[in-house]
């Protein structure tokens, strides 16, 4: 009996040993299911998939991405969802995820001239601690600088995705006709417009953008830069009203007499018109516009435009740089694999490929050297030449209500309304209101 008794206890122990672990194994797999799932049929544990949503600029930059992250969530397994935006919604759309702490979107497209504004109010992650050891040397120099807060100088809170840069385009084959070079400065570019004028009956010197705002604004920098302007000195007080600002605008003027009637209303559609149509000899367009030029069914001087960095005068940077970068938003649930995807897309490789879909204009040397992309995009050289050589607009929160008025002015000086000096002394007295706020 004893014997009998000593056993039913011990089974009884067993049996509860055996429900306990049983008990413990059981909450251990329910919580590692926060992390994994579990295949019906197989029983084997899969890894739960990362996914990441880039919020980018609508049109041909988005379409870019959407071809290439196919290729890169292949090699990964990491989805990757592309937003595109219009350019008025972007800005707009990701502050108010980041300031609404929702982790909507993991990367996002910023145009440079926003980078005060996101880095300075902390909406991006700063990406130092990833780049211990400074950035790939094959990025241009020039773009690397506007991912930074302050502008060259501070932390790295973006890459360069996308090297758009102001460049100079000029009939090459009426330079080639009247015996004359590349113009380099402006005086040359007045002396070519004259020429043309006077042996061209039927074609314009050349072609400004006088619209109001940031179309003028953005035409007539590449000028003021050249002769030495500064918008903001290093007290961040204006100089739009300086000696190097009235020079630039004399030979704003002088371009003006030479181009088409109407340019006081000129923006960018209107100047691809002239141009294509083979109205004018020159005027200043972003690297986008050269796929409208070289259209053999739709342009009359395919194969005749040249392009080259915008002429200098004092100054020999005067080219207006453009750029989008990528960066990381604060809010992101997934900045590891942000960063990863980060470093791809921007790798030599993906700058290739995406400028082969027509969606990129590169930030790599080595892409703009690469012989093969050449062939198709017969300007990448004259397009580094302007990187290397660009401007960067003032990097202040303020910006777009400093071109807003100093846009105002500068079109009423263009259609008479007022002279140089006068509207350039207005603009920069309220500039400097702007600034003092």
């Amino acid at each position: 009996m004893k014997k009998n008794k000593i056993f039913m206890i011990l089974s009884i122990v067993c049996a509860f040993l055996l429900v306990f672990t049983g008990c413990s194994q059981n909450n251990g797999q329910e919580t590692s299911t926060q992390k994994t799932s579990t295949t019906p049929s197989t029983g084997s544990k899969e890894v739960k998939k990362v996914e990441l949503t880039v919020a980018a600029r609508a049109g041909a930059m988005a379409d870019a991405l959407e071809a290439v992250v196919e290729k890169y969530e292949t090699e990964t397994g990491v989805k990757v969802n592309i937003n595109a935006l219009p350019y008025d919604n972007l800005k707009e759309t990701v502050v108010l995820d980041v300031r609404n702490n929702s982790g909507a979107h993991d990367l996002v497209m910023i145009d440079d001239p926003w980078m005060p504004e996101f880095a300075g109010a902390g909406m991006l992650a700063n990406l130092d601690e990833y780049y211990k050891d400074g950035i790939d040397s094959d990025f241009v120099p020039k773009s690397v600088a506007l991912g930074k807060e302050p502008y060259n100088t501070g932390s790295l809170y973006a890459l360069p995705l996308i090297g758009n840069v102001q460049m100079f385009f000029y009939r090459e084959d009426l330079l080639e006709k009247y015996n004359m070079t590349t113009p380099s400065n402006w005086d040359e570019v007045i002396e070519y417009a004259e020429m043309v004028v006077k042996e061209e009956p039927e074609t314009y010197g050349y072609a400004l953008r006088g619209q109001r705002g940031n179309p003028i604004v953005s035409n007539y920098l590449p000028l003021f830069w050249a002769y030495g302007g500064t918008v903001l000195d290093s007290d961040n007080m204006p100089q739009v009203n300086s000696e190097a600002g009235v020079k630039a605008m004399e030979t704003y003027m002088k371009l003006k007499d030479l181009g088409p009637t109407g340019v006081e209303t000129f923006d960018s559609d209107q100047i691809a018109t002239a141009l294509t149509q083979g109205q004018v000899a020159m005027t200043i367009a972003w690297p986008s516009w050269v796929a409208q030029v070289d259209n053999e069914e739709s342009s009359k001087v395919a194969g005749k435009i040249g392009f080259s960095p915008v002429p200098m005068q004092v100054n020999e940077s005067a080219a207006m740089i453009g750029n989008w970068l990528l960066g990381i938003p604060r809010t992101s649930k997934n900045i590891e694999e942000a960063v990863e995807f980060l470093n791809w897309v921007t790798s030599a490789e993906t700058q290739k490929e995406m400028a082969l879909l027509g969606g990129g204009a590169p930030t790599r040397t080595s892409v703009y050297n690469d012989s093969e992309l050449i062939e198709v995009y017969r300007h990448f050289p004259a397009q580094l030449e302007a990187l290397e050589n660009s401007v960067v607009r003032p990097r202040t929160e303020r910006w777009s209500q400093i071109e807003d008025t100093w846009g105002l002015y500068l079109s009423q000086i263009l259609s008479g309304q007022v002279d140089i000096q006068e509207g350039l002394d207005r603009a920069n007295k309220e500039i400097e209101a702007i600034v003092s706020r």
